[in-house]
């Protein structure tokens, strides 16, 4: 019983370590200006537009979904 106490810990940090670490070993993605100007300057789809002062303060998620 102690050892298994001991065990499922040691090897549930073991993970997450080296998970993390492969995680970072990905190539980022990154947004340059013109990108980023150009989203900002896109129509909405719908509803009103979105602008920097509207999350002034407040917590953003992103989420991107794809799926191929």
């Amino acid at each position: 019983m102690r050892f298994a106490k001991t065990l499922l810990p040691l090897l549930t940090g073991l993970v997450l370590a080296f998970g993390t670490l492969q995680s970072d070993a990905k190539q980022g993605v990154q947004l340059m200006d013109g990108i980023k100007s150009a989203l900002a300057a896109a129509k909405p789809v719908r509803g009103n537009v979105v602008d920097r002062e509207m999350f002034n303060g407040k917590p953003l998620l992103v989420v991107f979904f794809a799926s191929w």
